[in-house]
This record gives structure tokens, sequence and C-alpha cells, in this order.
């Protein structure tokens, strides 16, 4: 699934635009409480408000695992991201969990890893 930025100023005031580029194709990494996980412009996995993108190619992956929470939210990823904590590890910093991510982004989305020259 992809998703394309149209408007970059949330409802609170939030603006997009220092992390995202109007315009621009991202690849969904993921689904939480039914927000989009993108690869934001400073390649930092991001969770998203979907109200803010139209997408651009339908269909999800075939590895991703998806759930439902209490109150009907929908989470679906991979289930190698899928672990309580897992991207809260990768923003801190936390070495193994960030070489796992771009190990998994590199094999399970091609697409956004060569667009973003990502070949570590």
């Amino acid at each position: 699934m992809r998703v394309i930025l149209r408007n970059p100023i949330a409802e609170d005031g939030r603006d997009f635009r220092h992390s995202l580029t109007v315009g621009r194709e991202y690849e969904v990494l993921g689904i939480e409480a039914d927000d989009l996980r993108l690869l934001n412009d400073k390649n930092e996995p991001v969770l998203y408000d979907a109200v803010y993108f139209d997408t651009s190619a339908i269909g999800e992956p075939t590895f991703w695992v998806s759930t439902q929470g209490e109150e009907g939210e929908r989470y679906a990823g991979p289930l190698e991201w899928t672990n309580p904590g897992y991207f809260e590890d990768w923003h801190d910093g936390i070495t193994e969990t960030i070489a796992g991510f771009w190990a998994d982004l590199k094999r399970l989305y091609p697409w956004t890893a060569k667009i973003r020259g990502i070949m570590r």
C-alpha cells in the first residue's frame, strides 16, 4: 500500500512539512491504532493519521499480520515489528533494534529501500 501526503497541516495545528513532502509517495510500513507507519523524509519510522493522505496503490503485503484492539482499532505489519516496545526501542537508539529494522526494511520493502537509497 502506498499513500501521498495531500494535507500537511493537522487539525490540531501540527505541520507535517518538517518530516514529509506534500505530493510525495510513501509506502505504508504498518498500521497501528488505524494510524499509518511511514518512513518519513528523515528516514524515521513514524506514525501519521491516515486522513492527511490519499491512497495511491492499494493492497497490503501478504506478510503482514493483522489484529484488532479492544476498541476495534486495527494493527497490521510485519511480525518482526509487532513486539511491544519495538519502535520505542528504535527511537531510543537500541542498536540491535535499529540494525534489525534496516535489514527487515530492505528485505520486506524493497521499493522503499531502493527509493531511499538504503543499502546498509
